[in-house]
């Protein structure tokens, strides 16, 4: 395992990195996660694989994006191809939890002659709004923001306290949380902070509808898989019913897990990743 740092759209993206060989995997996480979700499964990696784990924008040590700018659900997207064309890499494997799982297959759908195969773990489609929510949406996340820009940053008084609040909304044990959340603090002299930009929690200003995603969904080449945990979140079943007869080339497995399966079925998932990718690589 390395640390790495690209400059991607005038950001530093920073990750860990997998492997040394010429097959190119880049996994993206989830949601106020980092890189450091993927360093169970990776222990082993094949010698021909380089896996290069980002932390997106506003997680993890990666950049803030600006002051004035939001994190919008296709900016990651746009992040994704400016770190490939910045290491200059021709194709790879896309492998994403959650967020990341959506990410990818964005990517996947306006990029394909990037991608090999796309490895999707507890998440599927996209977070849509209904055509006539649009304005509702629009106004909440306004005023969300306004709340979010004149809230000072929560102080923590040790590691611990924050390890506890992480507890409270996910099935994982003590020391897979300690592992997620060491790169998402940092310690300043009244204690300890967050690394995650807080306006992550802002509510999303825009998002595609059903039949936007649909579109996108459609123009998906690449071979996919879906991992789900069996004690995963039920939104992620809720979308595969009603997105999975648009993908062209879908597989779907399940392990036992919650929403971060990868994490408590380590093994399990990077077994099923691997026979995955080398069968698509074959194709």
């Amino acid at each position: 395992m390395q640390p790495f740092s690209v400059k991607a759209n005038d950001l530093d993206i920073h990750g860990l990195k997998f492997g040394d060989g010429e097959e190119i995997v880049i996994a993206l996480h989830g949601w106020l996660d980092n890189s450091a979700s993927f360093a169970p499964m990776l222990t082993n990696v094949l010698s021909n694989q380089t896996w290069y784990c980002i932390d997106f924008a506003g997680h993890g040590l990666s950049s803030w994006r600006s002051p004035q700018a939001h994190y919008y659900f296709i900016d990651y997207v746009d992040d994704v191809y400016a770190f490939i064309n910045a290491l200059n890499i021709k194709k790879v494997h896309l492998v994403g939890h959650s967020m990341g799982a959506m990410v990818a297959g964005l990517f996947a759908s306006c990029f394909s002659e990037y991608v090999r195969s796309v490895s999707f773990i507890e998440g599927i489609g996209c977070v849509t709004t209904q055509a006539d929510e649009v304005a509702s949406q629009l106004r909440s996340a306004i005023l969300n923001r306004a709340r979010i820009t004149t809230k000072k940053p929560r102080v923590y008084t040790s590691k611990q306290q924050i390890y506890q609040a992480r507890s409270k909304t996910t099935d994982l044990n003590d020391e897979l949380i300690a592992l997620l959340m060491e790169r998402n603090i940092k310690q300043m002299h009244s204690g300890f902070e967050l690394t995650t930009d807080p306006k992550l929690k802002n509510h999303s200003g825009f998002r595609f509808d059903e039949a936007q995603c649909i579109g996108a969904i459609k123009e998906l080449i690449a071979p996919c898989q879906l991992i789900l945990g069996d004690k995963g979140y039920p939104f992620v079943k809720q979308n595969l019913d009603k997105y999975s007869n648009y993908y062209n080339n879908l597989r779907v497995l399940e392990v036992p897990g919650g929403h971060h399966c990868h994490m408590q079925s380590s093994g399990l998932c990077f077994e099923h990743i691997q026979a995955f990718m080398l069968q698509s690589s074959a194709c």
